[in-house]
């Protein structure tokens, strides 16, 4: 297990989603789906990926709020640990579920995502040893934290997605507290 990066020069905070999925997320995403016999559902079910949908949302504001700074959310998306979740879906399919759910709240909240084909380890081994790849991938994470216009977002979009996916804890006041951090770090 690593801690998030922080990388002082631009800034930045790092955000290990696979870790946060991992020790945190992936149990909340069970004992719902457990509460409401969901569980030997396909992962493609529409209950299940409002499960999905509620709980990485809410972990990944969660812990936006809790950095101070600009932070980014990393993903390797072409693996994950031995985790539990893994018992009862398929690991192509979260992988795939997962990407597709982290592109989307990309788009409603002004929270972005970064998603590798490396593991945050091995981007940290990049940077430690100066590799040009951990360059560019750093480059390419700052140039799109940057590029938050927090003006764009009305939360319109998120608040008809809200209501959609009935994601009751995702109200006006949470997200004024999301947009009056990014608008503080500015």
């Amino acid at each position: 297990m690593m801690p998030d990066i922080t990388l002082k020069s631009h800034e930045i905070n790092i955000l290990d989603f696979n870790e946060l999925f991992r020790d945190g997320i992936q149990f909340d995403i069970i004992n719902s789906l457990y509460e409401f016999n969901l569980l030997d559902n396909s992962i493609n079910n529409t209950n299940v990926k409002r499960y999905f949908i509620h709980h990485i949302i809410f972990q990944v504001c969660e812990k936006v709020l809790s950095k101070s700074g600009k932070s980014i959310v990393y993903f390797n998306n072409t693996q994950i640990d031995d985790i539990e979740i893994l018992k009862y879906f398929n690991e192509n399919e979260l992988l795939n579920t997962l990407t597709n759910i982290l592109r989307r709240i990309e788009k409603l909240l002004p929270v972005k995502f970064y998603i590798s084909k490396y593991s945050i380890e091995y981007l940290n081994h990049l940077i430690d040893t100066k590799d040009g790849r951990g360059y560019t991938t750093i480059n390419s994470m700052v140039s799109k934290v940057n590029s938050i216009d927090i003006s764009r977002f009305t939360f319109s979009k998120i608040k008809s997605f809200t209501k959609k996916y009935e994601l009751s804890f995702l109200n006006t006041d949470y997200f004024n507290r999301l947009s009056t951090k990014l608008l503080i770090i500015r």
